[in-house]
């Protein structure tokens, strides 16, 4: 966040999880006819890492953040540009401008972003150490849907 340039990501096929989480610290996204964005954390018995419950709240109205993150459902590339998630257009702008903008929106971002982060790794830490993520784990190995009790 703290950066001079101003990032893009280019998706093609799955961005699921961090991947996705990780697409979202950019400040534009590319998505191929292919690509497949989602959070499945919940899914698959942990909370979002990667910064995933720092950006999406901040790029995403609350409704559809919390749909995507506590669903842990996927979406396709015409649901994600419905979402306003991803851009098909690049235009030529001033690297000046782009900077000096980029800085403008990230700035109320960065004395939370190290705690938050923080903060999802100790979540994180409590839900490998649950049963929850062990009838996950179980369920992505036997190719079944997960019963949490």
């Amino acid at each position: 966040f703290g950066s001079k340039q101003w990032y893009q990501r280019r998706v093609r096929g799955a961005a699921i999880g961090a991947g996705f989480c990780v697409s979202m610290f950019c400040d534009l996204r590319i998505t191929a006819d292919d690509a497949k964005l989602g959070a499945n954390f919940v899914k698959v018995g942990i909370s979002p890492g990667m910064g995933g419950t720092f950006t999406l709240p901040h790029k995403l109205n609350n409704q559809v953040c919390n749909d995507i993150v506590l669903t842990g459902r996927t979406f396709t590339q015409v649901l994600e540009e419905s979402l306003s998630l991803a851009s098909q257009i690049v235009t030529t702008t001033s690297p000046n401008a782009t900077f000096e903008t980029m800085k403008l929106l990230r700035a109320p971002y960065l004395d939370i972003m190290d705690s938050q982060l923080q903060l999802e790794a100790e979540a994180q830490a409590r839900c490998f150490a649950s049963d929850d993520f062990k009838i996950a784990l179980a369920s992505v190995k036997n190719k079944t849907l997960p019963v949490f009790d």
